[in-house]
This record gives C-alpha cells, sequence and structure tokens, in this order.
C-alpha cells in the first residue's frame, strides 16, 4: 500500500465496518476532544429534528415540481 493507508488498512467498505464493530468503547481515545460544558449542553437540540424538517421540505419541493409537471401533461392528480 502507500504511506497514506498502512497495509492493515481495511480494502473494502465491508472490512471497514467490520473491523469498526470489532472496537471497544474503552479502546477509543478521547483525549483530544474538549469536554462540552453546561451551557452548549443547554443548547444540544437531538438531530433527528433537522431531518424531519428538511425532509417536509423536501417532500413540499417534489411535490410542487411533480404537479407542474403533471399539469403541463393536461393530467391532474
Amino acid at each position: 500500500m502507500s504511506v497514506v493507508y498502512p497495509d492493515d488498512y481495511p480494502k473494502s467498505i465491508h472490512e471497514a465496518i467490520e473491523a469498526a464493530i470489532q472496537v471497544k468503547d474503552e479502546d477509543i481515545d478521547y483525549s483530544d476532544i474538549p469536554p462540552i460544558t453546561e451551557k452548549e449542553a443547554a443548547l444540544a437540540k437531538p438531530v433527528g429534528d433537522m431531518f424531519v424538517e428538511r425532509g417536509r421540505r423536501n417532500s413540499m419541493f417534489i411535490n410542487r415540481l411533480l404537479n407542474e409537471y403533471y399539469a403541463k401533461k393536461g393530467i391532474t392528480l
């Protein structure tokens, strides 16, 4: 392999997933991540909420495009 990728680097996504599954929590080094302050924790929101809102906006956009497309063809839904 190259200098960038060591010899034991996973060669496929399946190997990478299998390697990630084998890692234990206590083997992960968190020392370079600063702790979260109380102020930051109070501002935290569930990540899923962001995707729900984006999905709703995307659905509305796609529906409008489809309605315009079918309206031009003379088809009403």
